[in-house]
């Protein structure tokens, strides 16, 4: 006992050095400028295994020293730490780990090689008869009607993504078994105990479209060919690129969209410039801003601040905010509303006081429209009744639960209204997380549509598009936070002002002289990132119980087989007994992540296994080899006096074995058994390699929400030790109980 309080006390010891220390040791690297820079030897590359990025970097940077890892998360760790020079991966992929909160790290502007076609991989041994075209089909269908780029911008662009209420099979004729990762936010990731993404939207839509029902497995990235490949799933859909190598072994659909490869780096601290200080609009001088493409704020901007020339443009609110959070721009440029709640959804970014301009906002219609006149008659009303009042307070307030559209129950005698609006200046107008249309903007339309008698047909648009809409005929009337100005009034005509605003400057919130977090505060934040956030200590459990169940039950089948194998090698038939060795020396041979895909992919392959199935049958067999050893060297230190005496007593050969061998030489090998176990429970680590989602695995999952190497990794860690030291006491209480010196003896009577 005391040993192992000593031993928790160094564990403990340990994990607070490593929390002090972890971020400690950096050393000072060369500036990275280009792509280019990083062709020489001295230089360590980190590539994706079997991805675009590898082959792009083969090919683009042959001088460098590539290595190989299989989840990108790694990589962008590394970087961030130093630890490697570069990594070469998917752009959108990078961007989207800089804005979820990777810091230290920054993205080379150039781009690498050609861009690489990312599809669905479709395996060739699938019962599904013509599932190539079935796809391609599919996809034609949802790029046709805007599904899919709809898809996107939800998911990728606005990083806005929640999974829709999407249409079910009705009396599924098939299923559909789809291949996925569960660590690719946002194609496919966990949310919670949710799957969920862009992927995994597809893949409900195709079952969907198939009338079948889905069945979803998540492998790690380097399992999902060789899945595909023996047939265990009919495709992938896990943002997957097309490279040659991969077409040799399974076929794929056409092209979902490009992918393009970029260059990570280390962020070079010396590079960045003071913090500036923000007080009046003349200290924007100079400053690089950034606005949603389309709009009227560059000019705004200009004629406000003196050498305001410097000006990025962006499809997305999210867009912009990732850019001003990386650093990319200095200010953003928002309406006044859609400012206010993207600061309160985003820390580290605060609302600069002075507004640039002040705006007013109005609905824009055809030229000579008789429908102006209607809305201006109704939106006087709506301001001295209150109205609008009340919208302002629905939608720009704290209560989400209240913040739904106006139901049209009306009759329409009076026709439709084709209503175009942005739906990405949340709270004015945006999209909901059932896809429904949500904001002031258009519930205002539908409370004058109500008042005019006349239905509301809804179509969102990006606000580029708003008044091309108008001018050809599609659109009756359009919003999206649309300033009235006199360069727009010469194309559309407005209504009356429905919302005074202003046009506002968004900046990062600089640290200053203030005290950096502490220790505790640190600590605090990943605890709750780790285990609170979306309630992932569900997913921690359920990785801990797979461990477990997989441990427990690998022990006890192991064990028995272990002792069978034992048997047969101690059997006076030469044959059955070398045979047995050799069985053994070879499992003992075999690293158990190899043995593990052999029987999953190779052995199992055609049959449906479940994984954990397979992981139980592999560490049972693995157990089972190294435990025979340990029992046959034990039954050797018993001396084979005790054998012989027994038999010349009139004991038999059973009776002699369990009764004088095996007892004695259980107190031999239980101690050296037990460790064995131990060790097995901590190789179950690996079983994410056969689609089990163990402990190991679900920190994975974590990680590639939180970005963070530290925290997920410890507690796994300290799981795995409670585990270990939790089982380690229940065996060595039955190695008690099962010591003959320990066990309590009674002398029986001799009756004359």
């Amino acid at each position: 006992m005391r040993t192992r309080k000593k031993a928790a006390a160094v564990f403990v010891f340990f994990f607070l050095w490593t929390v002090c220390l972890g971020g400690c040791g950096k050393q000072e690297r060369e500036k990275i400028t280009s792509a280019e820079q990083l062709n020489d030897a001295k230089y360590t590359v980190g590539v994706p295994e079997g991805a675009a990025g590898m082959y792009v970097a083969e090919e683009c940077l042959s001088e460098a020293e590539l290595k190989s890892f299989g989840d990108s998360v790694t990589a962008c760790l590394a970087v961030s730490q130093g630890k490697l020079d570069a990594f070469v991966y998917d752009r959108v992929m990078m961007e989207f780990a800089i804005a979820n909160g990777l810091t230290g790290v920054r993205i080379l502007e150039e781009n690498l090689g050609e861009s690489v076609d990312v599809a669905v991989g479709i395996s060739p041994k699938s019962d599904i008869d013509g599932l190539t075209e079935k796809i391609n089909q599919f996809l034609a269908d949802l790029k046709a009607d805007g599904t899919l780029d709809d898809m996107y911008e939800r998911w990728v662009s606005t990083a806005a993504g929640t999974m829709p209420e999407l249409p079910e099979a009705e009396n599924p004729k098939l299923t559909i078994k789809v291949g996925t990762t569960g660590l690719l936010e946002p194609f496919s990731y966990y949310e919670g105990t949710t799957l969920t993404g862009y992927d995994v939207e597809m893949i409900y839509r195709f079952a969907a479209w198939m009338n079948a029902r889905a069945e979803i497995r998540t492998y790690d990235y380097g399992g999902l060919i060789a899945a595909a490949e023996t047939g265990e799933i009919d495709c992938i859909m896990a943002n997957l690129n097309v490279t040659e190598e991969r077409r040799a072994r399974i076929s794929f659909s056409d092209c979902i969209y490009p992918s393009v490869t970029a260059v990570m780096v280390a962020a070079d601290e010396g590079e960045r410039e003071p913090a500036r200080e923000y007080r009046t609009l003349s200290d924007f001088e100079g400053a690089r801003f950034g606005t949603i493409s389309g709009g009227m704020a560059d000019r705004l901007v200009q004629g406000a601040v003196d050498d305001a020339d410097d000006f990025s443009y962006f499809q997305s609110l999210a867009d912009v905010i990732a850019a001003l959070k990386t650093g990319r721009i200095d200010a953003a440029t928002f309406d006044e509303p859609v400012a206010r709640l993207a600061v309160a959804k985003n820390e580290g970014i605060k609302v600069f006081d002075e507004p640039v301009v002040p705006d007013e906002y109005g609905y824009a219609f055809p030229k000579n429209s008789r429908l102006r006149d209607q809305f201006n008659t109704v939106i006087a009303r709506f301001k001295e009744d209150g109205t609008l009042a009340a919208l302002k307070e629905k939608w720009l307030g704290a209560d989400d639960s209240i913040k739904v559209l106006t139901a049209q129950d009306q009759a329409g005698t009076n026709g439709t209204i084709r209503y175009y609006y942005d739906d990405l200046h949340e709270p004015m107008g945006y999209v909901g997380g059932g896809g429904e249309p949500l904001g002031l903007e258009p519930d205002l339309v539908l409370l004058i549509a109500r008042e005019l008698d006349m239905k509301v047909e809804m179509t969102s648009c990006e606000f580029n598009s708003l008044i091309a809409a108008l001018e050809s005929g599609k659109a009756d009337v359009a919003s999206g936070c649309m300033s009235i100005t006199k360069e727009r009034m010469k194309r559309v005509d407005f209504s009356d002002t429905h919302y005074e605003a202003a046009l506002m400057l968004v900046v990062r919130e600089e640290t200053g002289g203030e005290a950096a977090s502490s220790f505790a505060d640190g600590l605090k934040e990943s605890f709750q990132s780790t285990f609170l956030v979306e309630g992932r200590w569900k997913l921690i459990l359920q990785g801990l119980g797979v461990t477990v169940f997989i441990s427990v039950f690998s022990g006890i089948f192991g064990l028995v087989l272990g002792f069978a194998l034992c048997l047969l090698r101690r059997t006076n038939r030469k044959v059955l007994s070398w045979l047995c060795a050799g069985f053994v020396r070879l499992i003992q041979g075999t690293p158990i992540v190899v043995f593990l895909m052999i029987l999953y992919y190779v052995i199992f392959g055609s049959v449906s296994v479940p994984g954990i199935a397979v992981a139980i049958i592999g560490f049972s067999v693995n157990f089972g080899a190294y435990s025979s050893e340990m029992m046959r060297s034990g039954i050797a230190t018993v001396d084979k006096g005790q054998s012989e005496a027994a038999l010349a007593m009139g004991y038999t050969k059973v009776q002699t074995f369990f009764k004088i061998v095996f007892p004695q030489a259980a107190r031999n090998f239980l101690p050296v058994l037990k460790g064995e176990f131990i060790s097995m429970v901590k190789m179950t680590s690996v079983v994410g390699y056969i689609a089990v989602q163990d402990l190991t695995k679900v920190s994975d999952i974590i990680r590639s929400r939180t970005m963070e190497a530290f925290f997920p990794l410890i507690v796994t860690a300290v799981i795995y030790f409670v585990v270990a030291n939790a089982m380690t006491a229940v065996l060595s209480l039955a190695e008690q109980k099962t010591d003959p010196k320990r066990r309590k003896r009674t002398v029986k009577g001799v009756v004359m």
